[in-house]
């Protein structure tokens, strides 16, 4: 067992109280034997309030979801039942895919990927001009 000076069982303690450890279920004398595992977990977040559970929910709601459209005051739309479907919205995602694309269905593919034709060959034919054996160089 270890003892500890007075001057620094009070710093710890001090810690101990400002870290408020107790919440936890620990006590002084486990926050002694590993400091420093209790200090990270002091530093992990607590859990929310059921009041701060709510406004969580309800700030979560009012995001750019998708979910929670409309703007009547400070009711959520949940509340209301104004939610839209996901099956509805995937539904109309997929339509406007569709639409967005149908002006590109005349143009060639190659494995799906659009291509462009090359209206050119790759070596060109050699003229005479090229030949230097017939020139006699």
């Amino acid at each position: 067992m270890r003892t500890y000076s007075d001057a620094e069982l009070e710093h710890y303690a001090d810690r101990f109280m400002l870290l408020r450890l107790a919440r936890y279920g620990i006590n002084l004398e486990q926050y002694l034997a590993n400091v420093f595992r209790y200090e990270l977990l002091a530093l992990t977040n607590e859990p929310l309030l059921p009041a701060q559970q709510a406004a969580a929910l309800r700030i979560w709601q009012r995001w750019d979801t998708g979910l929670g459209v409309g703007g009547q005051g400070n009711t959520p739309a949940i509340e209301r039942g104004e939610l839209i479907d996901l099956d509805e919205l995937q539904a109309q995602w997929r339509a406007d895919a569709e639409k967005a694309q149908r002006p590109l269905t005349h143009l060639p593919r190659r494995n799906g990927a659009i291509i462009e034709p090359l209206h050119h060959h790759r070596h060109p034919a050699r003229s005479n001009a090229a030949n230097f054996a017939k020139r006699g160089a």
